[in-house]
């Protein structure tokens, strides 16, 4: 006899594997394994190369006020450079000058063109705490024209021409360059037309305001010290028995008054002509006042996009020059690390070249050898003018601004 019981089947347990976690499944491998292993990889390459610590540790943000220098900062692989030690740099332009004589409050550096202007920062700011001056560069002012302007002057013998076909660096001779501006002559009187132009214009180079500016500022330096006998303006000393009072600077005032013809007959452009140079018609400013490095970084930019260099645009440099030094001063404590890396960082300094600039090493250095190798290694000629040794002595700032303020009728 059959019981129930025995009829009756036991009762199974089935135990199911756990899931797998929807990343491992097969369907989502196949759909997106591909990527997964190349995202994994770059992620591997920026641990490697220290680039992914960058969005996850603090940026230092910082403000700067400059003229021509914002041409590093605002270069898109210095940025780079930067960002990788976790510096980030917003900067406002103004020239030198100008930058000197206004408020400084909101910025954490400046980066003046020259030392005139970096002697007027100090002094606004004496009660207040600024960090110690650093030169990472050296940059001469020159004259930028075009090949016939420069080649009608030297058939002048306002300046000479060297050797070879089409070089872009000649002399000139700045006493005759002066004679010539004061008897107001024109560039057709001079027939540049035999080289392909017509001008009736006086001949004259365009600076920028010299009440903004450290290029304006410096060419009126050296146009003084010629109109003075190669003498550097200086502070009329009292008469004899006469006790000491506030300086007298009428003497400076008076040789400003000279010159001031030479720099102000065209008028006053804004506080940086390279890109008027590079951008607009030689007919309107057929010669013009810049530094040498924005003119090598045109040169420098023509060779990297062509394969040559631009034939047209050629340098003049003063037989007697005047080598600006570019003086970084940090306002704020934490900006002294930027001031560091643009002086001593390699990368930097690689690209300060390639944008035209001299690094001035070694230290305290007045000429960049490694500029003009670094020239040489990319095809173009190197300004070797440019290494003599003839640099006019700058006036005492308080001779320099009585000058400044009568040229450019400016406070």
């Amino acid at each position: 006899m059959t019981t129930d019981r025995s009829l009756r089947e036991e009762p199974q347990l089935t135990i199911r594997p756990k899931p797998s976690a929807f990343f491992l499944r097969r369907r989502f491998l196949r759909s997106f394994g591909p990527a997964l292993a190349l995202a994994v990889s770059g992620l591997i390459v920026l641990l490697l190369t220290g680039t992914v610590v960058v969005p996850f540790q603090q940026t230092l943000v910082l403000r700067g006020k400059m003229g021509s220098k914002s041409d590093l900062f605002e270069d898109a692989k210095v940025q780079e450079i930067l960002m990788r030690h976790h510096i980030r740099v917003h900067v406002t332009r103004a020239g030198s000058r100008d930058t000197a004589t206004h408020d400084l409050s909101e910025y954490d550096f400046v980066f003046m063109s020259g030392e005139p202007a970096a002697g007027l920062v100090r002094r606004s700011r004496a009660n207040q705490w600024t960090g110690s001056a650093r030169q990472p560069f050296t940059s001469p002012i020159v004259l930028a024209t075009y090949r016939r302007y420069a080649d009608t002057l030297a058939r002048e013998g306002i300046a000479s021409k060297p050797p070879g076909q089409d070089p872009l660096y000649y002399t000139l001779d700045t006493e005759k360059f002066i004679q010539t501006m004061r008897k107001k002559v024109t560039w057709d009187s001079l027939r540049v037309g035999d080289f392909g132009a017509a001008n009736g214009n006086q001949v004259l180079a365009q600076t920028s305001n010299v009440c903004e500016s450290n290029s304006g500022a410096t060419y009126l330096i050296l146009l003084a010290f010629l109109e003075n006998g190669r003498h550097v303006p200086v502070v009329d000393p009292p008469p004899a028995g006469v006790p000491a009072g506030p300086p007298n600077l009428s003497s400076a005032k008076e040789l400003a008054v000279r010159v001031k013809p030479l720099v102000a007959a065209q008028g006053f452009s804004s506080s940086d002509l390279s890109e008027s140079y590079a951008n607009l018609a030689e007919g309107d400013k057929p010669i013009v006042v810049i530094y040498e490095h924005q003119y090598l970084a045109m040169q420098l930019r023509a060779k990297a996009q062509s394969g040559r260099q631009d034939p047209d645009r050629v340098l003049l440099y003063p037989k007697d020059n005047i080598l600006t030094k570019p003086q970084f001063l940090a306002l704020k404590p934490e900006a002294e690390r930027l001031g560091e890396l643009i002086t001593f960082d390699p990368d930097l300094q690689r690209r300060a070249m390639e944008l035209g600039f001299g690094v001035a090493t070694p230290a305290g250095s007045t000429k960049s050898a490694r500029l003009y190798d670094f020239l040489r290694e990319q095809g173009l000629p190197t300004p070797e003018i440019a290494d003599n040794d003839s640099t006019t002595p700058l006036p005492d700032n308080l001779v320099l601004e009585e000058m400044i303020k009568t040229v450019g009728d400016c406070s």
